[in-house]
């Protein structure tokens, strides 16, 4: 293979100076074991396809998800309540789908036990818990990496990749956003059964019950601070409230389905996220990146992606699907899923750790994406007023 193809495959996803290249290496030796707990979301990544990889153990505490679990990646060591796992010697990695207020526990308790750990988003739902996951990875040496599966859509590996190489000129301004509307079907009372259950499972209330928009922002946070590489330092937000009793009494305290926030980054620019569960917009899950010298529209609401140069008209774009890094039997996958990102989220994982390298998408990273929407909840709660958040370490 040619160095000039070489370089290009290793950059569009690096976090550090060891890259995520596995399908260019010899083959390993050794697969790397993992135990997948969540059979949701958890059931959606190919694990098993992966030729450096084997699925070693599933758990959820739900008999039909596990069984989901042990059909899907063809395991028959199951288990209910996933701790047990952690003696397994077979078990070397943990990917964590439970519910958003428990992935700090458990991916806490995976690292404590010598393991990795992969968690579903976002990292946290505390600023306390935040550090604490910091701190994890800091004195178990393990590693951890956050599924966002926003970093892993082809436009933004490419705007990535794009940044680097400088074509942007400076990127003085994005724009992220997540628009998946639940609003109009609870306030008219017609919400699907399968949309119910993800509120209310045995009449009980879920994680997702009146969940707050700054708690879950990294779908679009995430690709802004991924291609730019600028933290947010400080930010004001806006709410809007909803007339429903998912949005009067729930365990956040969250009176808002929508909120807009509004950041200033390390880098001395701005940035404005919208996170919207009530709307009558298609849904989206995407950011623009504005540059001065070219800017870039990830596709919205069935349109192509458009680049747009100064004094020049917008023009569609068709990017590279990046599916040359991946292992050879998992390149048709990349329009599977949320926007083709499951095949490179694992292909990463096992990449990082075979290789014993930080993941593109590490425990910095995964704070630095979740920290801003804690903090732009609370902003959005004192009426907009501007709020610092917290710098947990650096991003490069």
């Amino acid at each position: 293979m040619a160095e000039k193809d070489f370089s290009t495959r290793r950059s569009f996803l690096g976090a550090s100076s060891t890259l995520a290249v596995s399908s260019l290496l010899p083959a390993q030796s050794k697969k790397l074991g993992i135990g997948v707990v969540g059979g949701g979301f958890g059931s959606s990544f190919p694990w098993h396809m992966h030729p450096n990889c084997n699925v070693s153990a599933v758990a959820d505490l739900r008999e039909d998800r596990r069984k989901r679990l042990m059909e899907r990646f063809d395991c028959s060591n199951s288990y209910g309540e996933f701790h047990a796992m952690l003696k397994d010697p077979k078990v070397e990695a943990v990917a964590i789908f439970t519910g958003a207020p428990d992935h700090v526990a458990h991916c806490v308790d995976v690292m404590n036990s010598g393991r990795h750990v992969i968690s579903a988003v976002p990292a946290a739902t505390t600023l306390e818990d935040c550090q604490k996951l910091v701190d994890t990875v800091k004195k178990t040496g393990q590693i951890y990496m956050m599924a966002e599966t926003s970093c892993f859509h082809a436009p933004t590996m490419t705007a990535r990749e794009w940044r680097k190489q400088g074509k942007f000129g400076r990127i003085y301004y994005t724009e992220g956003c997540y628009l998946h509307n639940h609003g109009s079907y609870l306030k008219h009372g017609n919400a699907p059964p399968e949309l119910m259950a993800m509120f209310l499972q045995n009449g009980k209330p879920t994680w997702r019950y009146g969940n707050a928009p700054g708690l879950y922002i990294t779908h679009a946070s995430g690709p802004c601070i991924y291609v730019t590489g600028e933290k947010f330092t400080e930010v004001a937000a806006i709410g809007t409230p909803m007339d429903h009793e998912f949005y009067k009494k729930n365990q956040y305290n969250n009176p808002f389905i929508n909120i807009t926030f509004f950041f200033k980054t390390d880098g001395g620019n701005s940035s404005r996220i919208a996170i919207h569960w009530w709307t009558a917009a298609p849904g989206r899950e995407g950011a623009d990146y504005y540059g001065t010298e070219m800017s870039f529209f990830e596709p919205r609401f069935g349109q192509p992606a458009l680049l747009s140069y100064p004094n020049k008209k917008a023009e569609p774009v068709t990017v590279d699907t990046h599916a040359s890094v991946l292992p050879a039997n998992m390149r048709d996958r990349v329009n599977q899923g949320h926007g083709g990102a499951e095949v490179f989220i694992v292909n990463e994982f096992v990449s990082a750790c075979l290789e014993r390298r930080r993941p593109a998408v590490d425990v910095y990273h995964a704070v630095a994406f979740t920290a801003p929407g804690l903090c732009g909840q609370q902003s959005a709660m004192k009426g907009g007023a501007w709020t610092k958040v917290p710098d947990f370490g650096a991003i490069s």
